[in-house]
């Protein structure tokens, strides 16, 4: 999926957007000039889009609503610039969009079909079958359920049309604020989201159906924003340079802190130095790693820039409960912790990460087998605790709240938000997108990144990175969402030339610093005159 076209992108519900369309009225700008605004807005859009429109054949399915009438001004307004244009209009349109359609009849009087049942939808399919390109503006955000009647009928139609599909706010059968799928849905290869993003845009499945996403701005008077509030905010470079802890240029490695990773078992030596080398390259000046005894030799090869310890292992290979003690010991004077990358799961683990959620002054990044102990003992989650990032994929954030898996995909910022309330906690749900949540109830979605970060390993590196901001001076939440950012980034990156089937986490790891150069490169020096200083 791609978004274009804003630089602060932020999500609000159908809700606020209906709130924002009566604010507009009531401070005098009317739904038809709205309307107009939208219209023209996503006609110039797909201009964009496809500069060959003129002469192509265009085809709209409008819904009676608002909807409907955003598509048919659009179309109006292509078939204006030299598109042969044709309008199927589900039944009577009222208010605004009735406008509309008398306004293309005007121009168009041979290109427009009232259909009012299935049998004459039917006896218009050659004119889909003949497009150039679709538009589809049977449905917008007023949807509660799957799609009934005339409109599920022509949504079933598009569903097999072979001509490219533009869809007007959201394709037809989604629901706004959520990604589910509750019916048939259209596939669109371009959405445009009228004002604003909706949660349906970048939440899997239903992001999935919406191709490439543009926004397309609507002249809303700022008045009618006033008091409204997103229900997340896409991450951009611009907002992380606002969280990324700056370089003193006398700083040393005392000055960017210390991590220590806690974790790696027989098997999964791997996990712990992934974590290492992620704090490592996020810039923290000393990184330590406590790792079961027999592992020891490996993680010390794997990670020589660290400084690497072991602890009581049992037989299994994981860590013995007398570990804790010695996670405890190595845990003070250290900025922040990072426990869970290859961890393994049973009684010696389990009590290592009781340990240090229970000491209260500690500063935990928990990952991978550590959420995995949280979610068998989910007591101490309620307990009183120092500060905590969490980092769970959706398997794991299910087990920790007891829901179905894809209920938390599909309704991720919602989770997110509950989760870092309830647990008093960050919560980094990963993605794509990653929904990054304060305990204060904000969100971020990162939409960087690709399938390079589809592989065992990477989630570990995500972990260390986070631990390596925290500790060089981010906030906790800064240093989650700069964290996912510049690992998704890193992956973009490292796939320009290559394939992302074949990128590995430590890939990703080398082109780190890559990431934060570009990122870096947003921000003024904080040497020099008015730049931020060293804090």
């Amino acid at each position: 999926m791609a978004i274009y076209n804003d630089p602060v992108l932020k999500v609000f519900s159908g809700e606020v957007i209906r709130a924002v369309d009566r604010r507009a009225e009531e401070l005098g700008v009317s739904s038809l000039l709205l309307m107009e605004s939208a219209g023209r807005g996503a006609a110039e859009e797909m201009r964009r889009w496809w500069p060959e429109l003129h002469g192509k054949r265009v085809v709209a399915v409008c819904g009676k609503g608002g909807n409907g009438g955003d598509a048919l001004c659009a179309l109006r307004w292509l078939g204006l610039w030299g598109a042969d244009v044709h309008a199927l209009v589900l039944g009577e349109p009222t208010g605004p969009a009735e406008e509309e359609m008398r306004a293309f009849a005007a121009s168009f009087p041979e290109g427009l079909t009232v259909v009012n049942t299935a049998r004459e939808l039917g006896s218009a399919v050659s004119q889909l079958e003949r497009a150039d390109l679709v538009l589809d503006g049977i449905l917008g955000v007023g949807l509660a359920g799957p799609a009934r009647g005339l409109p599920r009928t022509a949504i079933e139609l598009l569903r097999e049309v072979k001509a490219p599909m533009v869809a007007m706010d959201l394709p037809s059968g989604l629901l706004a604020d959520s990604g589910a799928i509750p019916g048939p849905a259209v596939r669109a290869d371009l959405t445009l989201a009228m004002g604003a993003l909706k949660a349906c845009h970048l939440l899997p499945p239903a992001a999935e159906r919406c191709g490439e996403v543009r926004v397309v701005e609507v002249a809303y008077p700022p008045a009618a924003w006033e008091g409204i509030a997103p229900v997340a905010e896409v991450i951009s470079a611009t907002l992380c340079t606002s969280f990324l802890p700056p370089r003193p240029r006398y700083g040393h490695k005392g000055t960017f802190g210390r991590v220590l990773i806690v974790g790696g078992a027989v098997g999964m030596s791997g996990a712990a130095a992934l974590a290492a080398q992620g704090a490592l390259r996020a810039g923290a000046g000393l990184v330590h790693v406590l790792c079961p005894e027999p592992i020891y030799p490996i993680v010390a090869g794997l990670v020589p820039e660290a400084l690497v310890h072991f602890a009581p292992a049992g037989a299994d290979g994981m860590f013995a409960p007398e570990a804790a003690e010695e996670a405890l010991r190595w845990a003070e004077g250290m900025d922040v912790i990072v426990v869970g990358p290859g961890l393994g799961r049973g009684p010696g683990p389990a009590e290592v990460v009781r340990a240090l959620v229970t000491a209260q002054a500690s500063r935990l990044v928990v990952d991978a087998d550590g959420l995995y102990a949280l979610a068998q003992d989910p007591k101490l989650l309620a307990k009183k605790h120092g500060e905590l990032v969490l980092t769970p994929h959706p398997g794991e954030f299910a087990r920790l709240v007891g829901k179905d898996v894809d209920q938390v995909v599909a309704d991720k910022i919602r989770w997110a938000r509950e989760a870092a309330r309830n647990f008093q906690a960050v919560v980094a749900l990963k993605g794509p997108p990653t929904a990054i949540a304060s305990p204060d109830g904000d969100v971020y979605l990162n939409i960087t990144g690709n399938t390079a970060l589809a592989h065992g390993g990477s989630g570990d590196v995500l972990a260390g990175a986070i631990g390596g901001l925290w500790a060089g001076g981010a906030s906790p939440l800064g240093a989650a969402v700069v964290g996912t950012y510049v690992h998704g980034r890193a992956a973009e990156l490292l796939t320009e030339c290559a394939s992302e089937r074949a990128m590995l986490p430590g890939d990703v790891l080398a082109a780190l610093p890559r990431a934060f150069a570009a990122l870096e490169g947003f921000a003024p020096d904080p040497s020099s005159p008015g730049g931020r200083g060293s804090g």
